[in-house]
């Protein structure tokens, strides 16, 4: 059983403000390798959990990942981000989270997690990422992680609130759904965790919006769909 240096798990999410966008920021570590370890329960023929993890591509006009047996087509008024914006967010994010904090995250902190993608409406909000998380335990359950995500962000002091944990279906898919409400600059920012378990990995789709831009978030959850439609979806541990 592996186990992280430093945190549990890297703080869910920083704010990194770049003119009017607030954007939800996880740290990542680039060079994530594939876990070829698979537990008697991945073992269904045909799951996408059979195979050891492999980050998904991003171009101009979608996300695709043959591991998370995941496609995102952004809507028209949402923009995919480049590798190179994500570095540029992700630290800003983790220089955010540092002083809000106190917390000094080292370099290997926050090892064993990738940020897959980021895209954004041209208006800063909504906006989604995916992130993929190595679980610090291996017996950690969805909602332990949903707790030590809050702790995390607790310790920001930026006053968040939290909802009762839901369940979900994306791209035919079962997530369990954290919400969480901040006040930032005076507006509040509210957030879906969507987040399952799988190859040993915790999978999180987060969506950031404001209460007049929940039906542009609905349409952003929507456009996930299955890359392959022949591919039985890897079942939730």
């Amino acid at each position: 059983m592996r186990k992280k240096k430093g945190l549990l798990i890297p703080a869910m999410l920083a704010f990194s403000l770049c003119g009017i966008s607030v954007l939800p920021v996880l740290a990542e570590n680039t060079e994530q390798t594939a876990d070829s370890a698979n537990t008697a329960s991945e073992a269904d023929t045909g799951s996408t959990s059979d195979t050891p993890y492999e980050k998904g591509t991003i171009t101009d006009t979608d996300f695709q990942s043959e591991w998370l047996n995941l496609k995102f087509t952004p809507p028209e008024t949402v923009v995919m981000n480049t590798e190179e914006e994500l570095q540029s967010v992700m630290q800003q994010g983790q220089s955010t989270l540092e002083e809000s904090s106190g917390v000094e995250l080292g370099e290997d902190a926050l090892s064993g997690t990738v940020y897959e993608m980021m895209a954004s409406s041209i208006s800063g909000f909504p906006n989604v990422s995916v992130v993929v998380e190595d679980a610090a335990l291996e017996n950690m359950t969805v909602e332990q992680y949903f707790l030590a995500a809050q702790q995390m962000l607790d310790a920001t002091g930026m006053g968040y609130t939290y909802s009762d944990v839901t369940d979900t279906q994306i791209a035919g898919q079962d997530f369990q759904v954290m919400e969480t409400s901040v006040t930032i600059n005076d507006y509040e920012v509210l957030q879906k965790y969507c987040t399952r378990k799988q190859g040993g990995k915790f999978v999180s789709i987060i969506l950031s919006y404001t209460t007049d831009t929940t039906a542009e978030a609905d349409e952003i959850l929507a456009a996930f769909t299955p890359l392959n439609t022949d591919t039985e979806a890897a079942p939730a541990e």
